[in-house]
């Protein structure tokens, strides 16, 4: 494995450490202020954000606002290749109106300098609009 390879699993990893405890600093630490973010499908949830500011108002903020207590979402693989790191994850979280929201995700990360720059995430997207609302 090259050394890049290494150091982009060990930082998304760290991250997501995190992210299962409910911290998400050591991810949204990642973010590149130019990152580019496209969850995929066509629910309402699905967008294609450009900039920091951007994901945080029209992806983060919104999901915040439908969640009630930590969100946690858990690892089940990462592989990682070059710039490229992929994750298999399942997410863990209650509504604000007492329902849940545990969906399964597929995140491709592309790094560059030990920071995220492009996003794609695979997502039960039903089941976002379901539980989050359109």
């Amino acid at each position: 494995m090259s050394d890049e390879t290494e150091r982009n699993r060990a930082l998304v990893t760290k991250a997501y450490d995190g992210l299962a405890k409910g911290d998400p600093t050591h991810f949204t630490a990642l973010f590149a202020p130019d990152i580019e973010w496209r969850v995929m499908g066509s629910s309402a949830w699905s967008k294609h954000l450009k900039g920091l500011e951007a994901v945080q108002r029209d992806l983060v903020g919104p999901l915040f606002a439908r969640i009630d207590g930590p969100y946690l979402t858990t690892a089940e693989l990462i592989l990682a290749d070059g710039d490229r790191v992929a994750v298999i994850a399942k997410g863990n979280a209650a509504t604000v109106d007492g329902g849940r929201y545990d969906n399964d995700y597929c995140f491709v990360f592309r790094m560059r300098d030990g920071r995220i720059m492009e996003v794609r995430e695979y997502m039960d997207t039903i089941l976002a609009d379901k539980a989050l609302g359109r």
